[in-house]
């Protein structure tokens, strides 16, 4: 009951940005209130207000500037509530059909990564990387996790694939999180490095194979939810 008082106060949050938007009261560009006036403003707690701003940066409508706070994408008004009306629909898809969707992405975009990645493709691959093993003893391993498999994503050049993974994996997300499902596991760490290997070395079906394998768990797991 909790943990669904705190996904509707997100979701309430997300409502009131996008209403803020359509209204004129924010525009493109523009920067957000700090969090405590929107913790006030909205009556809910910081919690929420940091979780959906992290939703809201993880599809691309707000970013986060150093020192200066997070700021509204420069995308058209009718695009970004659009974008935000998805995000708040997505609660409506299942688990498995979610992982089950991520999995097909996934697996057709780190082969298109490792033909089509450049030098710079590398770099923040090798940078998202070595971010997870920095964190990888931290609460903040799974979101680390999720960043090199985005940075796979941006690599394979492919705008849709990009976009259809940024729409699956913040509530997947979400659900690891709140059900700890993946805790610290040896043999991620070094599938990823099997993985960063493969897309250095152009080998794009031995780095969809790793990437099949790397997700086969949690696909089984999903699978599993249907019958409970």
């Amino acid at each position: 009951m909790a943990e669904q008082l705190i996904q509707r106060n997100t979701d309430f949050v997300i409502s009131q940005i996008k209403e803020m938007i359509t209204s004129g009261e924010l525009k493109p560009g523009d920067k957000l209130p700090a969090e405590r006036k929107m913790a006030a403003d909205f009556n809910v707690g910081r919690t929420q207000i940091r979780e959906a701003l992290h939703k809201l940066e993880f599809y691309g409508i707000i970013k986060t500037l150093p020192q200066s706070g997070s700021v509204i994408n420069g995308l058209d008004i009718n695009t970004l509530d659009g974008l935000i009306s998805d995000v708040l629909n997505l609660q409506q898809y299942d688990f498995y059909s979610l992982v089950e969707t991520r999995y097909v992405l996934e697996v057709n975009a780190i082969r298109l990564c490792a033909e089509r990645r450049n030098e710079h493709d590398l770099e923040k691959l090798e940078k998202a990387q070595a971010n997870f093993l920095k964190y990888y003893d931290t609460p903040n391993r799974v979101s680390h996790d999720f960043a090199f498999h985005r940075a796979i994503a941006e690599g394979c050049h492919n705008p849709v694939f990009k976009a259809m993974l940024l729409i699956v994996i913040p509530d997947i997300m979400t659900i690891y999180q709140r059900d700890r499902i993946c805790g610290p596991n040896p043999a991620i760490i070094e599938e990823h490095t099997q993985m960063l290997e493969a897309i250095r070395n152009k080998d794009a079906e031995l780095a969809a194979q790793i990437m099949s394998k790397h997700l086969q768990g949690v696909v089984e797991f999903a699978k599993s939810k249907i019958s409970e």
